[in-house]
């Protein structure tokens, strides 16, 4: 998806919070310990506090970080202004 075709989803879509590397997913089964379920609204739009880190067990799993608020999440449409990041070469 290139970058100037970019449409968010709107704030009121639900995704899923991972407990262990504080990523966002529309899908439950792509984040590997779930914490809850919230909306986009509840994180995109505030400022990330920790660097983005990958889950041990979803290794290669794309990951996206928002370059507005550094907030992290599987699904670029979850972020307002999304950059795909590296997977980590292990």
């Amino acid at each position: 998806m290139s970058e100037q075709n970019h449409i968010p989803l709107p704030p009121e879509t639900p995704a899923y919070n991972c407990a262990n590397c504080g990523a966002v997913s529309l899908n439950p089964e792509n984040i590997c310990k779930v914490q809850g379920v919230g909306t986009k609204a509840d994180w995109c739009g505030s400022k990330g506090t920790m660097p983005p880190k990958y889950c041990q067990n979803r290794v290669n799993v794309h990951r996206h970080q928002c370059r507005n608020c550094g907030q992290t999440a599987i699904n670029a449409k979850l972020l307002c202004e999304p950059v795909k990041l590296d997977i980590p070469q292990g």
